[in-house]
């Protein structure tokens, strides 16, 4: 009887230790998927965020020659685009913009948006995320607050009646001004966390 119960004490060990084994292996097959799905992540966020960053570049240069050139149609009454644009009797915005588009592509946020939406943003460090929130969100401000600012004077009826020139002007410039500086901020911002966690 003693020889019995021995046997079944030592299957039954065997048999918890195999499930408990089993569940470890289990454990450690999942944590390894996550933390690939994480590098994974990571590294999708961090082209995202250089592509970003390559937009910016473009667009801080050609934003910044347009800033300039509203900044001197609304300091001096006679500055030739100024000119240009009264004689062409409407506010023509390839005039001001020296025939650039004033938004060629979008910032993206896809791979963010995607490691939140799958949870793999709780297994990134928590100042990691705190970053990628603040980088996001100035993008989020950007392309929609300021960007929309601008198309909103743009489809104003009123801005391109040539009689509303000047407040026309000193609102493009106000707006664009802010634009350039949030531009500037949002690539110093995707500079450093580049720099921290490269």
């Amino acid at each position: 009887m003693k020889v019995q119960t021995k046997k079944l004490f030592i299957e039954g060990v065997l048999i918890v230790f195999s499930v408990l084994f089993a569940l470890f292996l289990s454990q450690v097959a999942e944590n390894q998927k996550t933390r690939k799905e994480k590098e994974k992540a990571l590294e999708y966020i961090h082209q995202e965020l250089s592509d970003n960053k390559d937009i910016l570049t473009s667009w801080i240069y050609y934003h910044g020659k347009a800033r300039e050139r509203l900044r001197k149609m609304v300091s001096d009454p006679n500055d030739s685009v100024r000119s240009e644009l009264k004689a062409s009797g409407r506010i023509d915005f390839e005039i001001i913009t020296d025939g650039n588009n004033l938004i060629d592509v979008l910032l993206t946020k896809t791979a963010w948006e995607a490691a939140k939406s799958t949870n793999i943003a709780s297994e990134i460090e928590f100042e990691q995320v705190q970053q990628l929130t603040r980088i996001y969100s100035l993008q989020d401000i950007l392309m929609e607050n300021i960007t929309g600012k601008f198309l909103d004077i743009y489809m104003d009826r009123d801005t391109h009646k040539i009689e509303n020139l000047e407040t026309t002007l000193i609102q493009l410039n106000l707006i664009i001004n802010e634009m350039v500086g949030q531009e500037e901020t949002l690539h110093t911002m995707i500079s450093e966390f580049q720099k921290k966690y490269k």
